[in-house]
């Protein structure tokens, strides 16, 4: 019957109120007339339907689009489920979900773009690929003529990396993001400048107790970032700049050294303490990029988390981390999210973890990647964090200079679709920042609030051979987020893994009834009809009171329950 069903929305994100439409795309191997049932969830009620009758011809792929169910709202995510029938029967089912925001900072799911060559003109497919995985905002890494002169003064040019670019690919791939409901951010780091721009204004750099200037791979060249100095001047006059021609703010990077240096004032030294140079600088590039366009905003890099706690309260759209050892188990990522969330509970929070299992130069058997990156993802979403790793044609990060990102297998790129599909649906209630982590409190050990019966350990610790239980509340709430590390080799977030997580089968929960329950239900991205599951549940006696107890379906990777109670 069906050789070919996708759907996906035209957009990556909508705004309240906006049109827009679910895209289903089918094919068939017969001439046929078929119904087209589409049905809309927010989270887990059914809130429209739309029938519609579909004619195919034989072998030709046909485009229908669905009006999309909106209403006035800051943020909330649905899931869609289209069902084609021939003759009263169900022959395909096909899922997608969406958002409604009123700035991309409500729910930021990261993306790239690093390619810019001329062949890239009018070749729009990784825009299309990234609106399919609901990316958002999105990075453009290395777009500029130079660090120290982002805009680029003609179409072709040199960038310092030697790769030869197009400004005027730049300018397309802005105004295909655009089209999409995406934002654009223009990377810029923050105190790089090429070795003759400094030997011209050495009095702008900054140096070492040997009296050497600050640099990196003998071509950007650190330079002096204290407030009201000659380089910051600079720089965010040409972050101003990059915001004039299009895009929507910048990410600011550094590369995590120096921390402290020498700055050359008037004949003497003074000793720069960077950390404490940050915050001024976001929150002068904030103002100064919101100056040229209101709903213009920055993301700043907190290299291997520094110095997150002096950064955390500037004026920026999310706290954004790129991972670096030490930090190296599943468990230490949620660590990262945790303190962000403790030193600002209203910003989302971004992990930059690159996967260099997949690196292409390593030669890595792909599905011991895969198998990897799923717990990555898992472990990073269910604690309430978004992932920088997606972007360009089915593109995955794997190393911080991006042009060296990885392919996915299309086989892996559905598995993925699932996840990013899920954290659309449920954003409200995986990334709310009003969640309270009360998984060491509510569960294992001395706790008895919540508790589980299986046949391996069920522990908040994130242990090998243990299922990993984060448990949120807030109002209206509670949160069991699940993910399997049992049968795992080790629990090294960039290491890939032989197998996926021994599934788990028969796992009993009992909560107590603190009070009254609505329903139970679970899902997960795993589940390759992600769909809802109402838990029934029986009432039993608890040392505090009355408890629910209930059975949770196979746990493969990461399974959420949802506590919803009564108003």
């Amino acid at each position: 019957m069906l050789t070919y069903i996708d759907m996906y929305p035209d957009q990556a994100q909508y705004k309240s109120g906006q049109a827009g439409s679910i895209i289903v795309e089918l094919e068939t191997q017969e001439d046929r007339v078929l119904e087209l049932v589409v049905e809309f969830y927010k989270l887990e009620k059914q809130v429209a339907e739309e029938t519609f009758e579909i004619s195919l011809e034989k072998g030709l792929r046909q485009i229908a689009r669905i009006p999309l169910f909106t209403e006035d709202t800051e943020w909330a995510g649905y899931g869609v489920k289209a069902t084609v029938f021939y003759d009263k029967f169900a022959v395909s089912t096909a899922y997608t979900s969406y958002d409604i925001a009123d700035h991309w900072s409500r729910a930021p799911r990261y993306g790239f773009l690093s390619d810019f060559r001329k062949e890239e003109s009018e070749e729009l497919r990784d825009v299309k690929s990234m609106n399919k995985f609901h990316l958002n905002v999105i990075q453009f890494y290395d777009w500029m003529y130079r660090h120290d002169d982002l805009v680029p003064h003609q179409d072709e040019f040199l960038d310092p990396m030697g790769r030869m670019m197009s400004y005027k690919v730049v300018r397309e791939k802005l105004a295909a993001l655009h089209d999409k409901g995406m934002a654009a951010l223009a990377y810029g780091a923050v105190y790089a400048s090429l070795k003759d721009f400094l030997q011209a204004r050495p009095e702008w750099g900054l140096y070492n107790r040997q009296g050497e200037p600050f640099q990196l791979i003998d071509l950007f060249y650190i330079m002096d970032i204290t407030p009201g100095s000659p380089w910051t001047d600079h720089i965010v006059e040409q972050f101003r700049q990059a915001v004039k021609v299009g895009f929507d703010g910048i990410h600011m990077d550094q590369y995590g050294f120096p921390k402290k240096g020498i700055r050359r004032v008037e004949g003497r030294e003074e000793l720069v303490d960077l950390a404490e140079c940050y915050p001024a600088l976001i929150d002068r590039t904030s103002a100064a990029v919101k100056e040229i366009k209101a709903e213009a905003g920055v993301i700043f890099n907190n290299v291997g988390n520094y110095p997150i706690s002096k950064t955390a309260s500037s004026d920026q759209e999310a706290l954004y981390i790129e991972v670096w050892p030490p930090i190296v188990r599943l468990r230490e990522l949620k660590g990262l999210i945790d303190n962000a969330r403790s030193l600002d509970k209203d910003k989302p929070i971004i992990l930059s973890a690159y996967l260099p299992s997949f690196y292409p130069k390593a030669g890595h058997d792909k599905e011991w990647a895969e198998n990897g990156a799923l717990l990555t993802m898992a472990s990073i979403f269910a604690s309430g964090g978004y992932h920088l790793l997606l972007g360009e044609d089915n593109g995955m990060l794997t190393m911080p200079y991006y042009p060296d990102y990885a392919v996915m297998r299309p086989e892996f790129v559905v598995e993925v679709r699932r996840y990013y599909d899920f954290i659309v649906r449920f954003g409200t209630l995986i990334h709310n920042t009003q969640l309270e982590d009360v998984s060491y409190t509510y569960t294992a050990g001395v706790n008895t609030e919540i508790t589980f019966e299986g046949r391996v350990p069920f522990a908040p610790n994130g242990d090998i051979g243990s299922v990993w239980t984060i448990i949120k509340r807030m109002q209206g709430y509670h949160i069991l987020q699940l993910i399997n590390l049992v049968g795992l080799e080790d629990d090294y977030w960039e290491h890939g893994k032989k197998k996926r997580p021994e599934t788990q089968d028969g796992v009993v929960c009992t909560l107590l009834i603190e009070q009254p329950i609505e329903c139970i239900f679970t899902a997960s991205p795993d589940d390759h009809n992600q769909e809802v599951c109402f838990l029934d549940y029986e009432i039993v006696p608890h040392g505090q009171g009355l408890a629910a107890r209930f059975t949770l379906p196979s746990l493969e990777v990461w399974s959420m329950v949802v506590v919803k109670l009564s108003e």
